[in-house]
């Protein structure tokens, strides 16, 4: 009997494992969507003046006025962003126990396609010599509405789910707690963050 007992422990203790909760992890990318356009108003325009000016880059079968459809192998010479075309907003932060202590950070578009760009939002002060500041990549899909971190602190290409222990020493659900941590900080720079630059709309027509 108590042998039974302790092999029933062990299959239930088996059972045990995290399970990906998706419509929670997809609304939490949709939420963070949302955040970032109310961080960056003009990312729509800042598009599709970049679409326009890059149409010209596209072959020559492509109708006047039609936005091109860029490949894979169109990826370095179209989709990253030229240094003098940029787009970002910086946000500063008081510490809220009021020791003068002021975060800076900064949303900037690295890509721009057609159906998603690419933002890099980081830390620009250090709250600790000893931590490195964070810093996030976020893939934006337009068409499907939602936002991901793709990578985060030099780390990139995250699993879904990982056994643990694993040699990168990644939680179980390490891609959802980093989305979840971006969600958390895009909240905190819509609540408390002070832009230092006012928006700058573009027209696209």
């Amino acid at each position: 009997m108590l042998e039974g007992q302790r092999t029933g422990v062990t299959q239930e203790s088996k059972t045990r494992h995290y399970s990906i909760d998706l419509s929670r992890q997809m609304a939490g990318c949709d939420a963070n969507y949302i955040r970032l356009l109310k961080l960056m108003p003009e990312l729509d325009s800042f598009r599709a003046a970049c679409l326009q000016s890059l149409a010209g880059c596209a072959s020559g079968t492509s109708q006047e006025g039609q936005v091109p459809n860029f490949t894979v192998r169109d990826f370095l010479n179209v989709g990253t962003l030229p240094d003098d075309v940029v787009y970002s907003r910086e946000f500063v932060m008081a510490s809220p126990v009021g020791d003068g202590y002021e975060a800076r950070v900064r949303i900037s578009v690295v890509e721009v396609f057609r159906y998603t760009s690419t933002l890099q939002i980081v830390q620009l002060n250090r709250v600790s010599p000893w931590v490195n500041p964070p810093g996030i990549m976020i893939r934006l899909y337009h068409d499907a509405v939602t936002a991901e971190a793709v990578a985060y602190q030099g780390h990139k290409a995250f699993l879904a789910k990982y056994a643990t222990p694993n040699s990168k020493m990644y939680h179980r659900d390490e891609k959802r707690q980093i989305n979840e941590f971006l969600g958390e900080w895009l909240s905190l720079c819509i609540q408390a963050g002070r832009s230092l630059t006012s928006p700058a709309f573009i027209c696209s027509s």
